[in-house]
């Protein structure tokens, strides 16, 4: 048996599938954008899957950081990914200016995966040492009270408690990265530091039982072929899909003349 076959053979199926299912609805969601606000065929599906996306892209992150607890190479992956991003950001100006205006992405979802693994490469060791009794309520109120943040600039729960950022910090324009983007930054796709950084945190935790092999044998042994291939491929399929779906919309209207 070649090496690619044990390894497969070692993977959790059921986190690939739940990774596949995601990628999958990232993919139907990206192509009901380019239908309603690239082509400017306004559909009301669309408004009702919108809300859907922080979930998706939040289960992204989650595994990401379980797969932190995985991977022989954190600084690798990081590495990987962080060349993609570049890539998107490059070809998204690029769009932007020639083809689609205000589709760039400066700080998307490859973005934040890509410096988040780098992050726990670096500090994985010492953020591991916080207690897990403490690390579980501490990363789910960061997130929770900072998760409007980059929107609003408020820090807390929204009409319940809580602060707004000070104008010297919204007004900096490069700490966007961080989640404090100022009143002209524009991403189509945009997933700061903060708070997903806390929500990836709470992933590695997520990550040590699975590990450790504590959970109920059938999650290690269920088979969910379709859905587990796409998983493994999501960088592949993040990266290939928006030119595709693109490609194919510009085809149907431009070429084609389909009226959507």
């Amino acid at each position: 048996m070649g090496q690619d076959a044990v390894a497969a053979r070692k993977r959790i199926e059921i986190l690939d599938a739940v990774r596949g299912i995601a990628i999958l609805a990232m993919v139907v969601y990206h192509a009901l954008y380019d239908i309603n606000d690239v082509f400017g065929f306004q559909i009301r599906l669309f408004n009702m899957l919108s809300v859907l996306e922080p979930p998706f892209a939040g289960a992204f992150i989650l595994l990401a950081g379980v797969s932190c607890r995985f991977s022989h190479n954190n600084y690798k992956r990081a590495e990987k990914v962080l060349v993609l991003a570049a890539v998107v950001t490059a070809a998204t100006v690029l769009i932007s200016a020639y083809i689609a205006p205000g589709e760039s992405i400066y700080f998307g979802i490859l973005h934040f995966m890509g410096f988040a693994i780098l992050l726990w490469a670096l500090l994985g060791r010492a953020l591991d040492k916080i207690p897990r009794r403490v690390a579980w309520p501490l990363w789910a109120l960061l997130f929770i009270v900072t998760f409007v943040m980059p929107a609003t600039y408020f820090v807390g729960i929204p009409h319940l408690i809580g602060f707004y950022l000070p104008s010297q910090l919204t007004s900096q324009g490069w700490l966007f990265a961080l989640g404090v983007p100022d009143s002209t930054f524009v991403s189509a796709d945009y997933f700061p530091m903060i708070p997903w950084f806390f929500l990836f945190m709470l992933g590695t935790l997520i990550g040590i039982p699975i590990k450790e092999h504590r959970l109920p044998k059938r999650f290690y042994t269920q088979r969910v072929p379709f859905f587990a291939f796409l998983g493994r491929h999501t960088l592949l399929i993040y990266i290939l899909h928006q030119p595709i779906v693109f490609g194919i919309l510009w085809m149907l209207t431009h070429v084609l003349k389909i009226n959507l």
